[in-house]
């Protein structure tokens, strides 16, 4: 039997409460709105990890004794019944529906060693510094409270049975939870253990290999946390929300570099000099984005040039962000380590086009990389390929609320057929 993909217990907000309990991640939050999130609203699971929003403390963030205090927190939701725990262990089907889209995928434990076995595909590199504090993180709190986001290909073994089995039960019966946020998406879970649909724990039993599309950090950090800690109970999954992969939507991550020489005239002529470049053009289009491989977008100030990449010549399986980090940020702004280098900011690509451009024009001083969305395709042939895309290479949604799906680790076993 195939244990990649296995059921867990649940710790969710109640029904009445979910809307209140999970949010977004709280760093998409500005100051003035997090502390009015803080300030309104008791329920949300922001307070659990900002213990320090309504009482002092000397634990500073980051630190070990802060995330205890996380962990408190924690523990009174639960106390207070603002979290509960299922009374088994099952699967849940979550399906997110936007203005746009809809998503609709299936929340399950992961297991970490067929992961680090192949079973897992990952795409892109890390960050070390956030590696390291997300595994002390883990080990302090002892759950995972945001599901990494994994893709299933469209021809997967079993796919027709699995989308059916998903398909009757989201049809079939009323969803478990169901509440809509202000930013207009609608949050619909359904709770599924063997006694309501054996079909569904069937039907995932071929699903053997999966792809990761959001989340690298979580990932490597669980890979940390389980070799430091071999022998603590269930700290061998991941909690992972699985979706197929044709349902996801990517955008580019850009690239700020804070500190260069700022010889404008220098740089492009490197550039232009470097290999597999066709040509550097300046363009007067700047709302236009880049909705294809081969063309990146350099903002200097209210300068704004387009790279333009000779595909037909680039070796198999490279990509935009590869080159950029290999052949620019390497070879001529000699940031030879992307995961650790104090004058590299990433932008995530859901920023729109205007607000990149404000941003360039803002900071003159800075050169803005603008990538293009990257497709599924992409991703996935070169993580079949054993290769690794630059951290921050992709921005994919959707985007799950934090303490809508929880899963503890910490002093819980699985025995055999869990």
């Amino acid at each position: 039997m195939n244990k990649l993909i296995r059921p867990f217990r649940l710790v969710q907000p109640p029904r009445h409460l979910a809307h209140l309990v999970a949010s977004r991640s709280y760093l998409s939050y500005d100051k003035a709105e997090l502390q009015d999130k803080l300030e309104r609203n008791p329920f949300s699971y922001l307070q659990v990890i900002n213990p320090d929003a309504k009482r002092d403390m000397q634990a500073s963030r980051g630190t070990e004794a802060y995330f205890r205090e996380v962990r408190a927190e924690y523990d009174k939701f639960l106390k207070k019944g603002w979290l509960e725990g299922t009374d088994g262990v099952g699967y849940a089907i979550y399906r997110q529906t936007t203005p746009s889209k809809t998503y609709t995928g299936i929340v399950a434990a992961i297991d970490l060693p067929k992961c680090k076995g192949g079973a897992m595909k990952v795409h892109e590199l890390t960050l070390e510094s956030r590696e390291e504090l997300f595994a002390t993180y883990l080990e302090c709190v002892g759950f995972h409270a945001e599901p990494i986001l994994c893709a299933r290909k469209s021809n997967h073994q079993g796919k027709e049975d699995l989308d059916s089995s998903i398909n009757l039960i989201v049809e079939g019966r009323p969803a478990d939870c169901d509440f809509s946020t202000t930013d207009l998406i609608r949050h619909s879970i359904w709770w599924v253990n063997q006694e309501i649909d054996q079909d569904l724990f069937d039907a995932l039993i071929p699903l053997d290999k999966i792809y990761l599309a959001d989340g690298h950090h979580r990932l490597a950090s669980s890979y940390k946390l389980m070799h430091s800690l071999p022998n603590e109970p269930g700290v061998d999954r991941i909690l992972a929300y699985i979706l197929p992969a044709e349902e996801l939507s990517i955008s580019g991550f850009h690239r700020e570099i804070k500190s260069w020489d700022g010889n404008v005239e220098g740089l492009v002529g490197k550039i232009k000099a470097t290999e597999y470049v066709k040509s550097v053009l300046e363009i007067t289009e700047t709302s236009e984005h880049l909705q294809k491989p081969g063309s990146i977008d350099l903002l200097i100030g209210e300068v704004h040039l387009r790279i333009k990449l000779d595909t037909d010549n680039l070796p198999k399986n490279s990509t935009d962000a590869g080159w950029l980090s290999e052949y620019v940020l390497k070879n001529i702004l000699s940031i030879a380590n992307p995961r650790n280098h104090p004058d590299l900011r990433y932008i995530p690509g859901s920023i729109s086009r205007e607000a990149l451009i404000l941003r360039a024009a803002d900071n003159k001083d800075s050169l803005i990389f603008a990538l293009h969305p990257m497709s599924i395709d992409e991703i996935t042939d070169v993580a079949d390929a054993g290769g690794l895309l630059p951290p921050k290479s992709t921005w994919v949604e959707p985007k799950l609320r934090s303490g809508l799906f929880t899963y503890e680790f910490g002093n819980h076993p699985h025995p055999e057929g869990e």
